[in-house]
């Protein structure tokens, strides 16, 4: 094994593929031993005022730090800003556990130094000597609430290095990059400071490793630092954070909305290619979102395959965005999580949930209920949620309309690939453009319904084997709709009633037993009038748990979580870390057990036992706590 070290000093990204085989058969690693790679910075064009490292190193008139808009190029060399004080706080024992890191790691200097930043102002001679790639950050531009805003980009981000996935997979990008939030001004930062908050540092840090251990795909948290020493003025002087998160890519919608807002053909074509080629293509296997999609029902294209042809690799590219994000808005919508800000700078091109501000869990099931304060139009609110996410995809078709209007014949053309378009081709290509996003509405909204009805039947426990995907509604209308009308007059605790269905359904499944479970106080309905409905609903359900003969029981209990971090909580956790002066981590500890292990009690701890029945999901009902908004501030 040693020698085996040895070549990967030597040349870590060259050998960074045959890593992933030589992982599994060692222990677990430090941070600082893994090898590390940045394949964007090496797929795509640099910032043309910052096209060398040796620019960035120099740093005249502070340039890589100066806000100012960028003529071409996807990223700018950038290091971290120097902080005056850094004070670990805490790192993420799953998280660790799924980098493949020995999470001992936690008290190593070296590595408390790499998370917050501070190595590379330690070390800015000697970095790159020890294999790690000079950090950036991606420039992207973006819709917002409906109005395009022009460039925007990692204004306080600093990406830092890649590395590779311990147990990869056939259907995802088998690395992790690594990124510091709240490093530092870059090019992108336009009229901001470069620093988040420590207050909306926690709340991402706990909400993405929470959304991850339901089964959710979302970016994931590593860690937490704290800066005594600095300040960022929002409502009131506030101290910071740097929060280390880590994702398969940062890609986003709003990367293709920068290139076409540009009139960049080529930055559009090489975004397309290194998604195609780097994202999308697994062990030679590419678009395996789509490819499912489309054998469970192949007759999307029967009535337009004659003027589309075959499909080509960018088209297949804008479908497998579509299918990965539909996915991941239905289990958002079954788990009652809102972003509260769905622009497309913030929708990634691999469907993770990205970039949390003010977002919730919805406590009572209201179609109407929206976690942005800010949100007046209620574009971001619960049943806006799919609809925004679709609007965000037709922006992106738009983008590519070029290369997916093309198809195959075009995209052989040496005329068209020179960029030299003939008036007689711009009639087909936005009529074949057109026919593409047509298809993808329908594909987004079969790939959405399709985990929606998965994901609601694995929380009522009933078998997946009942879905007819011909007809993937028939459920949805038949079972699942009812539901959430009963939920709608209920107004009992959205995700709490998953977990009395099951706790009741092992005994005596009788509405009076649920009644008695769920609190209803805020209900318009007597308890007469629920009975009634709450009777009629089961009688459905029932005939489905009869058919549902392959399942046990207490099947569901793995997709109905005891604990969800809601925003009262997080409140309280953020206080006691700001008045303590992120002395007392008692209640973070405590917050971190219980987030990133909801479905199992034992891994809670044994601390704060009354603030534990307090806060899990079967703790004490507390109607002025409930359905809270935040702003957009952080």
């Amino acid at each position: 094994m040693r020698s085996v070290k040895y070549a990967l000093d030597r040349n870590p990204i060259m050998n960074s593929r045959h890593y992933l085989v030589v992982r599994r058969l060692t222990t677990m690693a430090r941070l600082a031993d893994l090898p590390k790679t940045s394949s964007f910075t090496d797929k795509i064009s640099p910032d043309a005022k910052i096209d060398t490292k040796e620019i960035a190193y120099a740093n005249e008139n502070n340039i890589t730090h100066q806000p100012r808009i960028l003529s071409k190029g996807g990223f700018s060399w950038t290091l971290p800003e120097e902080r005056k004080e850094y004070r670990f706080l805490t790192a993420n024992t799953n998280a660790l556990r799924d980098l493949g890191l020995d999470p001992s790691q936690i008290e190593d200097e070296e590595f408390q130094q790499i998370v917050s930043g501070q190595f590379y102002n330690l070390n800015k001679d000697s970095f790159e000597k020890r294999g790690y790639p000079f950090p950036y950050a991606q420039t992207y531009a973006g819709w917002q609430f409906g109005q395009f805003a022009g460039q925007l980009g990692d204004g306080r981000v600093v990406n830092l290095f890649e590395i590779p996935k311990i147990n990869p997979d056939n259907k995802n990008r088998p690395f992790y990059e690594l990124q510091l939030k709240g490093a530092g001004k870059t090019p992108y930062a336009r009229f901001a400071d470069g620093k988040a908050v420590t207050r909306s540092s926690i709340r991402e840090y706990i909400i993405s490793e929470h959304l991850n251990s339901i089964g959710i795909p979302t970016t994931r948290a590593l860690s937490l630092t704290f800066l005594p020493k600095t300040y960022a003025q929002r409502s009131w002087a506030e101290k910071c954070s740097i929060y280390t998160r880590f994702a398969e890519s940062w890609i986003r919608l709003g990367t293709f909305d920068l290139h076409r807002w540009r009139g960049d053909r080529d930055g559009i074509k090489q975004l397309s290619k290194y998604v195609i080629e780097e994202l999308f293509t697994v062990n030679g296997n590419r678009f395996s979102y789509f490819n499912n999609i489309i054998q469970l029902n192949p007759t999307f294209f029967d009535a337009s395959k004659d003027d589309l042809g075959e499909l080509t690799d960018y088209d297949k590219m804008y479908y497998e965005i579509i299918v990965r994000n539909a996915e991941t808005a239905a289990l958002w919508q079954t788990y009652g999580f809102l972003n509260g800000v769905l622009n497309t700078d913030n929708t990634s091109v691999l469907g993770l949930s990205l970039d949390f501000g003010p977002f919730s869990i919805m406590d009572k099931y209201n179609p109407n209920y929206t976690s942005n304060s800010e949100d007046h139009e209620l574009r971001y609110s619960y049943s806006n949620t799919p609809t925004a996410i679709w609007w965000n995809l037709t922006r992106l078709g738009e983008d590519l309309a070029e290369l997916i209007g093309a198809g195959e014949n075009l995209l052989k053309d040496s005329d068209f690939l020179k960029g030299k378009l003939k008036e007689e081709w711009e009639d087909p290509i936005i009529k074949r453009a057109t026919t593409i996003i047509e298809i993808g509405g329908e594909i987004y909204q079969y790939a959405f319904t399709k985990k929606y009805v998965e994901s609601f039947l694995n929380r009522l426990g009933v078998s997946n084997t009942l879905i007819d995907y011909s007809n993937i509604n028939t459920i949805n209308e038949g079972l699942i709709t009812p539901l959430l009308e009963l939920l709608y007059k209920v107004q009992c605790d959205f995700n709490k009633f998953f977990v009395v269905l099951q706790e009741v359904r092992e005994g005596d499944l009788t509405s009076d037993r649920l009644l008695e479970k769920l609190e209803t106080i805020e209900s318009r309905y007597t308890n007469a009038e629920l009975k009634v409905e709450i009777d009629s609903w089961l009688k459905i359900y029932n005939d489905f748990l009869s058919k549902s003969t392959d399942i046990s029981s207490t099947s569901s209990r793995n997709f109905n979580p005891l604990f969800l971090p809601r925003n009262w909580i997080l409140d309280e956790v953020i206080k006691s870390i700001e008045e303590s002066e992120a002395e007392n981590l008692t209640l973070l500890q405590k917050l971190e057990k219980m987030s990133f292990n909801p479905f199992d009690k034992s891994k809670w701890g044994d601390e704060e036992k009354e603030k534990e029945k307090q806060w899990e999901l079967q703790g004490d009902y507390s109607p002025e706590n409930n359905m809270q908004q935040c702003s957009c501030s952080s």
